[in-house]
């Protein structure tokens, strides 16, 4: 038998050493992997409080908090606004997301979103919406460290043959705003005022937005329109006859349990139709009202406050948000004041609903009707004066949402109507 030579090599040695090779660069390249993805930039703790409800299940409720980034300029912006888009599936959120992206710096873009956004812009980059497709790319452009122009397919390729070094570009810039704060010796408030970074709005206050927007997406909205039907009243009558349809349709856009009722004054309040979810209904009882009587200066504005509160009278739900809306030209009775006041504050603490009912008023003359600033103090609500007739859908609209955020309201809204209408010019276009 023939003696294996101790120096020779083992039979499955150069089997083992080409294993190993092949596998050492796997490993390298995996620990490469985990390496090479920079770390998350810091959110401003001013920014702290959006991110529950830039995650919030209803799109309503993220759609408006991804408008309020945009006026942000904290650290931190663009890191939320990537981890809503990546995660976003209703169109109008992501419109809202990729709004808050848009004229930002490039560094920005590439320090805090990184390879996340990049991916979420190569998605929406196609999506079937027209202004969402216009966004994303306009934003997706930028990114490249060279022009690839304005043709979409080319930045997949790009996106695959550049990545390591986009995220390397991604690393430097991090590391050149470390140094820079450590150099700098500033703290966070320092920095932020040096910068000119917006100031932390109060926390209470969009708790309490968001709160209510939440509580009137998952339970309802009830709105009462208290009206004068006196002589004086009669151009703002015919607005209201001839967008009563529209309000219902506009609130229904946005809180699908929406129901609405109406009262009408002058001495005394009638009932002329109890909280309905049917615009024909709420029509039909605005087209009785005709403008008439008064005479007087006063008119029964408690009353028909009353009458709205009144149990078992309009039909108000346990849980939904209820607002009441007081339209008109002439002041309550001087003598009916300190009681209408006793009144709203014990309907504000009834413990019969979940919610306190929401008393707003608005005065249809070119000057302030007097009391109707208290009553809207005394109801929890805004008074506000209507100089435009036109306007009165919108302000109902509006007050609805919540009268201090009425702007607010009134400037999202704007932009999911353009979203809406965009999506239905597109439908047009495809069926011709």
């Amino acid at each position: 038998m023939k003696a294996v030579s101790s120096t020779a090599p083992h039979p499955l040695l150069p089997t083992c050493l080409v294993a190993l090779l092949l596998l050492v660069p796997t490993a390298w390249a995996g620990e490469a992997t985990k390496e090479a993805r920079p770390p998350a930039v810091p959110v401003a703790k001013a920014l702290h409080p959006l991110r529950a409800w830039l995650r919030h299940s209803d799109w309503t409720v993220r759609s408006i908090a991804a408008f309020d980034l945009r006026k942000r300029t904290e650290p931190g912006v663009v890191r939320l606004a990537t981890s809503m888009l990546a995660a976003e599936t209703n169109t109008y959120a992501a419109a809202g997301a990729l709004g808050a992206l848009r004229g930002r710096p490039r560094r920005d873009l590439v320090m805090e979103g990184g390879a996340d956004l990049v991916e979420a812009l190569l998605h929406w980059a196609r999506d079937t919406h027209p202004t969402v497709r216009l966004y994303a790319r306009e934003i997706l452009f930028t990114l490249p460290p060279v022009k690839l122009g304005t043709d979409v397919e080319r930045y997949p390729g790009w996106w695959k043959r550049g990545r390591a070094l986009f995220e390397r570009e991604q690393r430097a810039f991090l590391a050149e705003t470390a140094q820079a704060a450590k150099e700098a010796g500033e703290g966070d408030a320092a920095a932020a005022k040096k910068s000119g970074t917006s100031v932390e709005p109060s926390r209470a206050k969009d708790d309490h937005f968001y709160g209510r927007l939440e509580t009137m997406r998952r339970y309802g909205l009830e709105l009462c329109i208290c009206m004068d039907h006196t002589g004086s009243m009669s151009r703002v009558i015919g607005a209201a006859k001839a967008g009563a349809q529209r309000l219902i349709a506009r609130l229904r856009a946005y809180v699908p349990r929406f129901r609405a009722g109406l009262v009408t004054y002058d001495d005394v309040a009638r009932l002329r139709a109890a909280l309905t979810d049917n615009a024909d209904v709420l029509r039909k009882a605005f087209d009785k009202v005709s403008a008439g009587g008064g005479g007087d200066i006063e008119e029964g504005v408690d009353k028909s406050i009353r009458l709205a509160l009144a149990e078992g009278k309009l039909g108000w739900s346990r849980r939904a948000l209820r607002v009441i809306v007081v339209v008109g030209d002439a002041p309550p009775h001087e003598g009916d004041v300190p009681r209408l006041m006793r009144i709203l504050g014990k309907a504000r603490s009834d413990v019969l609903y979940d919610e306190a009912v929401v008393v707003h008023t608005v005065s249809t003359d070119s000057l302030p009707v007097l009391h109707f600033h208290q009553i809207a103090l005394a109801g929890g609500g805004q008074h506000v004066t209507l100089r435009n007739t036109g306007r009165l859908v919108e302000e109902l609209v509006m007050l609805s949402f919540g009268g201090a955020e009425r702007e607010r309201v009134h400037t999202w809204m704007k932009e999911i109507d353009k979203l809406r209408q965009a999506e239905k010019d597109q439908k047009k276009r495809t069926k011709r």
